[in-house]
């Protein structure tokens, strides 16, 4: 079963739940924000556009483009397209591809953690499964005239016992991502499988680097023996990475690490284990990838603990520049969770130290919330999703948000829109 699989299968109950008692919580310090529904899933025959959609990216024209972990012609999930239509102010929904159109998934099955685009506007992501070995696969898109070509570029588990990865949930990673840049095409790529590595069974998992031009060069850089399940890294300027692991660490709640270059090799330092404090206070099991301000400090988000519960809540972390670590803020901290519930990505950033993103659960109507966390700690829910009957506007936000040059939000659900409970993608306006 897919993470994102996964997730729905735990957090739906809790959302009903949820649900039923806050629907009447006004959290303080709301703002108003206005909800557009730009596209919702399974709108095609068979939902042949795609269910459950991941992280967006917009190119330099304003389209954006995604990936649905399923549906499709095949069943087995596609890469969409969505165009804003400026004479009716909506957007319109194209699939790039649909992944298994041959016997056994070669291409790849069930497409995840989001896309990166280069300055070429070639795409590349990964699928969890699919592949030679169905563990997986990194694969690139190119324009071409009348579509898109597909080629894959890695298959995952092709060493005995899966010594190379096996099974990635997130994305690709490099140098200037989080700051909206394009990928130049040069520059290494980085990645994690879930399992995979030396170790018993399929291993805990691994980070991963690609490198040359054209992309063929594939090194296992780092094989995790502690922590278990990686997100997705922060590449920064001097070359190191940060990340995190769901699972395992000192006290089996995940991890917060750093990769550091260093001579040809890779040294690896443990900067946090979670739930280090009582009934982990500190938080558990952090999600996403790592944020980081222009002072070089760290944020992050976990998807339980916290001050307010030991399950479910959920924090906001920090771990400054020069060291050692801290909670920012704790969900649940108003009655029936009206702040939000078990964020399950990290936040983002905007220059002025606001961090924006999402929580699965929780907020006044139960089905998630986007929320604004000032520098001084004020948390400000901007929508609360399921405001309306059967959760039309969407249901469980679980990626990361993606701001624009105008203050707008883009981001998905995983849940909910007008098509039943098969997700939507939205725009958040101020």
């Amino acid at each position: 079963m897919s993470q994102q699989s996964l997730l729905r299968s735990c957090i739906l109950p809790h959302i009903l739940l949820v649900g039923a008692l806050a629907f009447a919580i006004a959290p303080s310090g709301a703002s108003a924000y206005t909800l557009t529904t730009l596209h919702s899933f399974c709108a095609w025959v068979n939902c042949g556009d795609g269910i459950v959609p991941s992280e967006l990216l917009e190119d330099s024209s304003g389209d954006l483009y995604g990936t649905a972990e399923a549906g499709g012609k095949y069943g087995e999930g596609v890469v969409f397209k969505l165009l804003p239509n400026p004479k009716t102010g909506k957007y319109n929904q194209h699939v790039l591809h649909n992944f298994c159109k041959k016997t056994k998934c070669p291409d790849g099955k069930a497409p995840v953690g989001g896309l990166i685009m280069d300055v070429d506007g070639n795409l590349y992501g990964v699928t969890e499964q699919g592949g030679k070995s169905n563990a997986g696969v990194i694969f690139e898109m190119t324009p071409v005239q009348g579509g898109w070509s597909y080629k894959v570029l890695h298959s995952f588990c092709n060493q005995a016992n899966c010594t190379d990865g096996a099974l990635p949930t997130q994305g690709l990673s490099y140098l200037g991502q989080e700051s909206g840049i394009l990928w130049d095409g040069k520059a290494p790529l980085f990645g994690t499988t879930s399992e995979g590595g030396v170790g018993t069974g399929y291993g805990n998992g691994i980070d991963y680097e690609i490198t040359s031009a054209p992309l063929s060069l594939y090194m296992v850089i780092h094989t995790f023996t502690s922590g278990k399940a990686p997100q997705r890294v922060l590449v920064t300027a001097s070359g190191s990475l940060f990340g995190t692991t769901v699972a395992g660490g000192k006290y089996n709640h995940g991890l917060l690490y750093r990769l550091t270059p260093s001579g040809g090799a890779w040294t690896d330092a443990v900067l946090h284990n979670f739930c280090a404090d009582a009934q982990c206070a500190d938080g558990a099991n952090p999600f996403g990838r790592l944020a980081m301000d222009a002072a070089g400090n760290l944020f992050g988000a976990t998807s339980n603990g916290g001050a307010n519960c030991n399950v479910d809540c959920g924090v906001i972390f920090e771990r400054p520049a020069g060291g050692g670590y801290q909670v920012t803020y704790s969900f649940c901290s108003l009655s029936a969770c009206g702040d939000g519930e078990e964020p399950l990505t990290s936040p983002v950033i905007d220059s002025s130290g606001n961090l924006f993103g999402t929580t699965a659960l929780g907020g006044p109507n139960g089905g998630g919330v986007v929320y604004k966390l000032a520098p001084g700690g004020t948390l400000s829910v901007l929508y609360g999703f399921c405001a309306g009957g059967s959760c039309m506007d969407g249901d469980g936000p679980i990626e990361p948000l993606l701001p624009d040059a105008h203050g707008d939000l883009f981001g998905s659900t995983f849940g909910g829109g007008a098509n039943g409970d098969f997700g939507t993608v939205f725009e958040l306006t101020p």
